[in-house]
């Protein structure tokens, strides 16, 4: 892959004339038990070269430098690594990817089970952060409400054909993950209910061990409504046949004022009772500052799934510039 940053390094200056750049800087502080305390800071710079001659494509660039600072052992460390980048081309009808990118599977919001390429990690401070996958991913639209898109990448791979039916998405999906050694047959449904505002989805799959030759199925089932009142409801169903386990989510979104949004997540598994809570209060000093402050809480046995987490509260500043 460094053969390819290299090739997007030579041609964003043989023909990347126009450029523009933004900046982004998020901190981040934990306080865990037994005094971890640590301090993340991330400073992104975005990039993006085009040439007006070529106005269907341009590369894309994202960096990240990371320092991560143990207050407890006092010890620091700094990364700089791509977090993006990779060159685009939308036509008409195609649209053509390939490099560092974000590759966009599954309907789900708290769990997406058939997502191989960069799956929710709902327990992060920052679940919206997916790490980028280094693949070749091509879309072709069929007509003006449907379309059909294939990925590659270095063990994993994908076929996925998508339309509007009557009143929702819905798409099939065949998916094949080298690394776990399994083949997935799935789907992807999305769409309003009766028109109540109700928005339903689904997504799930027959999973195949190509190294057991056995099989299980997992799926989700969710739903999300905004109430009047700026309140925003969401929740979401998991079930997985070769563990029986069974998982229930709920994030709860409320606008309090322009400024300030007040976020509770509530992760729990149905078998041992065990589960994550996560209150959190978000507050924009303006287009470009936000302040979060939040906590999270497990309640498990040693022998649960989240029993290997501490405790910890948590400052986010995020600062677009």
């Amino acid at each position: 892959m460094r053969l390819f940053y290299s090739l997007i390094t030579f041609c964003t200056i043989l023909f990347a004339f126009d450029a523009e750049f933004e900046v982004e800087n998020t901190n981040i502080v934990t306080s865990q038990k037994q005094n971890k305390i640590k301090d993340y800071n991330r400073l992104r710079l975005y990039s993006q070269f085009e040439d007006k001659k070529y106005e269907n494509a341009f590369i894309k660039i994202i960096l990240d430098n990371a320092n991560n600072y143990n207050h407890k052992i006092k010890k620091n460390e700094n990364k700089t690594n791509f977090y993006r980048g990779y060159l685009k081309y939308i036509g008409e009808k195609h649209l053509f990817v390939a490099g560092l990118q974000r590759v966009p599977f599954g309907v789900g919001k708290i769990y997406n089970p058939i997502d191989i390429f960069n799956p929710i990690d709902s327990t992060s401070i920052e679940a919206n952060e997916r790490k980028g996958v280094e693949s070749i991913r091509y879309e072709y639209a069929i007509n003006d409400l449907s379309n059909f898109d294939i990925t590659y990448a270095k063990d994993k791979s994908a076929f996925r054909v998508k339309g509007f039916l009557d009143v929702a998405d819905i798409a099939l999906v065949v998916l094949e993950d080298k690394k776990e050694k399994e083949n997935i047959f799935g789907y992807e449904l999305e769409g309003e209910f009766l028109d109540s505002g109700i928005e339903l989805r689904s997504e799930g799959g027959y999973f195949r061990d190509m190294t057991a030759d056995t099989n299980s199925y997992k799926y989700i089932i969710g739903a999300e409504y905004g109430f009047e009142n700026s309140l925003t409801t969401l929740a979401e169903y998991k079930y997985e046949s070769n563990t029986k386990s069974k998982h229930f989510g709920i994030n709860n979104s409320y606008q309090l004022n322009m400024l300030t949004k007040i976020n509770l997540l509530i992760i729990k598994n149905l078998e041992d009772k065990s589960h994550i809570f996560e209150p959190s209060l978000e507050y924009s000093f303006d287009d470009e500052m936000t302040l979060s402050v939040g906590m999270f809480d497990y309640n498990s046995d040693k022998q649960s799934e989240f029993g290997t987490y501490d405790d910890y509260c948590f400052v986010k500043l995020f600062v677009h510039f």
